[in-house]
């Protein structure tokens, strides 16, 4: 036997398990990195191959604490990830693509954000801006104090003055209006945020990884002018750049569609690196946890009758095939073929007349690792007869 033999081969089902598992994991990590859930994921995969192996080897003690472990896992994790777990549901829902976005150009309001913001930077005023667009993030706003305005330059200025009790909190925009001012913003949990970025980076990069909204923030330190959007913060040098920036996040009329090019690119291209090795450990998860798992399938199979006596001979016969239900690990059942199983008869021990014969397993030739469970029909009635003299009959061996 080959070393490739002991290897289980993957079905086509297979493969599209391991594909999709394979997505699913590289995209998990893609929305949990740089947080404490990431961590937390990466030991719950480290204690499925623990409780995993325990099971494999048979390690009955440490089994059966590990399925009263993740009971309470499963609790807790619910209770404190809860916020992690409504992103991720939020993220996959189809809605995102189908719904519309009913906003207008506002070439004006995007130049002065940005105008206002640079000159703010310049001043050393610090300040954040939160501009919404279709996710309403009413929720992750807390205290504030509710104001419809226009956003003029002088009134975003005087709300974020060093002097104004409102300053250190954001100033919420939505469609084309201020409409509220000294709201405190849920923190960021990710740890790769640089050490230069202070609590105003940090809240704008949290309500980002909760909303679809834009953040605009000047740095009091640096006088710098900063976006955070989905999660992703970026500088900016340059007032009509960020102006244009800011005019085509506002504009846009309908979320676009993915090209096939761009689907298969991003897919299999954008981030190899992580994918490949989401694919091996998904992979092995599939070789070490599936393939060894049993599995069930029915046969048929043609009856032989062997050992027949010379002086007999068999006149009739009930079945001549059986349906057999047989169970083994996924690897041997599936490449089953039906030249490995044969039924067999003995008439060694008959004499003329008929016979009711009860088949059992010991009937059964199956290769290593394949077990019978069934055989239908059960009984099998023949007929024999014996042979007349002068006449030779040829036996079944």
């Amino acid at each position: 036997m080959l070393l490739f033999d002991l290897i289980p081969t993957p079905t086509w089902r297979d493969l599209a398990d391991i594909l999709f598992l394979t997505l699913v994991a590289h995209q998990l990590y893609v929305w949990f990195r740089g947080t404490r859930a990431l961590r937390v994921l990466i030991g719950l995969v480290v204690l499925g191959g623990i409780y995993s192996a325990a099971k494999l080897w048979g390690l009955f003690l440490t089994t059966w604490v590990f399925q009263i472990l993740w009971q309470v896992l499963l609790i807790l994790l619910l209770i404190l990830f809860q916020s992690e777990i409504r992103q991720v549901l939020e993220k996959v829902s189809p809605l995102r693509y189908l719904r519309l976005r009913k906003r207008v150009s506002r070439g004006t309001l995007a130049k002065d954000l940005a105008q206002t913001a640079f000159e703010m930077g310049r001043e050393h005023t610090g300040a954040l801006m939160v501009i919404t667009r279709d996710d309403e993030p009413a929720e992750f706003l807390h205290a504030g104090q509710t104001i419809m305005a226009l956003p003029e330059p002088a009134l975003i200025k005087s709300i974020f003055n060093h002097h104004a009790p409102a300053h250190d909190g954001a100033l919420v925009l939505s469609q084309g209006r201020l409409t509220k001012m000294g709201c405190i913003l849920p923190l960021s949990k990710s740890e790769d945020l640089p050490e230069q970025y202070g609590t105003r980076h940090r809240a704008a990069l949290g309500l980002s990884e909760q909303t679809d909204a834009i953040c605009l923030v000047v740095s009091e330190e640096r006088a710098e002018v900063s976006t955070v959007v989905e999660g992703e913060i970026k500088n900016w040098r340059d007032l009509n750049l960020l102006a244009v920036q800011l005019e085509d996040w506002l504009s846009v009329s309908e979320i676009p569609g993915p090209s096939v090019k761009s689907l298969l690119h991003a897919v299999f291209v954008d981030n190899w690196k992580s994918k490949l090795i989401a694919l091996t450990m998904v992979f092995f998860a599939w070789l070490f946890l599936a393939s060894p798992q049993e599995v069930k399938i029915s046969v048929n199979a043609p009856v032989r009758y062997v050992n027949l006596p010379s002086e007999l001979t068999l006149s009739e016969e009930s079945a001549k095939t059986v349906r057999l239900t047989v169970s083994g690990r996924r690897h041997s059942v599936r490449t089953l073929k039906e030249e490995d199983v044969r039924v067999q008869v003995g008439l060694g021990k008959l004499w003329a007349g008929v016979h009711l014969i009860k088949l059992s397993a010991r009937n059964v030739d199956l290769p290593l690792g394949v077990t019978v469970d069934r055989v239908t029909p059960q009984d099998i009635r023949i007929v024999l007869t014996a042979v007349p003299e002068g006449e030779t009959e040829v036996n079944t061996n």
